[in-house]
């Protein structure tokens, strides 16, 4: 009764709410039936549900196709752990230097402009990465002197990668941590003052430890897509070139590789379930462990 009475009360709340609740449904959970596939051998002719089971067949054949699973795979995780420690990093420090910034307006500016390349679309990223690196006048070309086909060097593209994410996320990436750092007691930052504190130890010991919490809480989140990538980065910014497969190419791309030019939607679809079942085991094993050591910065 409970229940139904508050949900009364609130109905208006509930009725703002549906759209993105629908939208929620069409887009996370309806297609989860389509992970039945991965546990068959799909014929077209057939549909989803009159295709005939085939046990784990999908599952084994991605785990004995060789080295292109795990390369896949070392590519996926690699490519996430890099991204997330130095995202985190420079997501951090940029909030801290903005918020320490003297000229508050002119502070307010400059986040604004790192804040409009996550607005900029990967189809005209790919255009102004292009213009960098083409082979006759790009800029980096020019810069260095010399005449490097950047699109056939695979080992120059981690850090190509890198950069191009880091310019694109940290400026919005900083605006969460800016929210936090507006919520922390200015009293603090007196008590320490006269206590003799200077600057870089007011960060050490109040402002870092008071953002502690939320990069756990982020970090958490972001361990659910650990096997996910962005597709737009390294599908579409490397052009999707053969020669740079080695260092760039991930699950996701492969995902998109294999549906553009075959249909063998059974071993996708095994590829998706493997990438949603390890990004479950990584939350909630992380979670359990960060719970027994701080529980206060654990999310459930």
């Amino acid at each position: 009764m409970n229940l139904l009475r508050n949900s009364w009360k609130n109905r208006w709340l509930i009725v703002m709410s549906l759209p993105a609740l629908i939208l929620f449904i069409m887009f996370s959970y309806i297609p989860m039936f389509g992970l039945v596939l991965a546990f068959k051998k799909f014929d077209y002719s057939k549909g989803i549900f009159g295709s005939p089971w085939c046990g784990l067949n999908n599952f084994r054949l991605l785990f004995i196709s060789g080295q292109t699973f795990w390369r896949l795979t070392r590519n996926t995780v690699g490519y996430y752990l890099l991204f997330t420690i130095t995202g985190t990093i420079g997501n951090v420090f940029l909030a801290i230097g903005i918020y320490e910034f003297a000229y508050k307006k002119l502070g307010k500016f400059f986040q604004s402009c790192m804040i409009l390349p996550t607005f900029i679309t990967y189809i005209a990223v790919t255009f102004i990465v292009y213009a960098c690196l083409r082979t006759d006048g790009g800029l980096v070309n020019r810069l260095l002197g010399k005449n490097i086909n950047w699109y056939l060097n695979a080992d120059a593209w981690p850090v190509i990668l890198l950069i191009v994410r880091t310019w694109k996320s940290v400026g919005y990436g900083s605006v969460l941590y800016l929210s936090v750092l507006a919520g922390i007691d200015t009293q603090l930052y007196e008590a320490a003052a006269l206590d003799g504190a200077n600057a870089r130890q007011k960060m050490w010991h109040i402002t870092l430890p008071m953002l502690l919490p939320m990069v756990a809480i982020m970090t958490l989140l972001g361990l659910g897509s650990i096997m996910y990538s962005d597709t737009g980065l390294f599908y579409q910014v490397t052009k999707n070139v053969g020669a740079l497969y080695r260092t760039t190419q991930v699950l996701d791309s492969y995902v998109l590789n294999a549906i553009m030019s075959s249909t063998d939607f059974s071993l996708t679809s095994a590829i998706t379930f493997y990438q949603s079942v390890v990004g479950c085991i990584m939350v909630v094993g992380t979670n359990a462990i960060v719970r027994k050591v701080s529980p206060e910065n654990a999310l459930f």
